[in-house]
């Protein structure tokens, strides 16, 4: 639910395939939370944020949440590499 007239969702419906963007070019269509921390009122909000940010580093907080997927795959991937755990004995406690 909007809490302003002026709320928009904002969607990356893309991300094209380039040497900065490598392992990020399998999400689509996912909303975009946040920039830096702050939340996106709608695109004009996001593209003001992102033109005036000089930090080094652009985060964007995406509604893309791949954790349960990876922990699904976990002892999969430690079989298919004869790896005998997914962690050493001082971090399991």
């Amino acid at each position: 639910m909007a809490e302003s007239s002026d709320e928009q969702l904002v969607v990356v419906s893309q991300v094209l395939v380039a040497d900065i963007n490598i392992g990020y070019e399998d999400i689509v269509n996912t909303q975009v939370l946040a920039f830096n921390g702050t939340p996106v009122k709608n695109l004009k909000n996001l593209a003001t944020m992102v033109e005036s940010c000089d930090d080094e580093y652009l985060k964007f907080d995406l509604e893309y949440n791949q954790t349960k997927t990876a922990k699904a795959a976990t002892l999969d991937i430690l079989l298919k590499h004869c790896i005998p755990s997914a962690m050493s004995d001082d971090l399991k406690s």
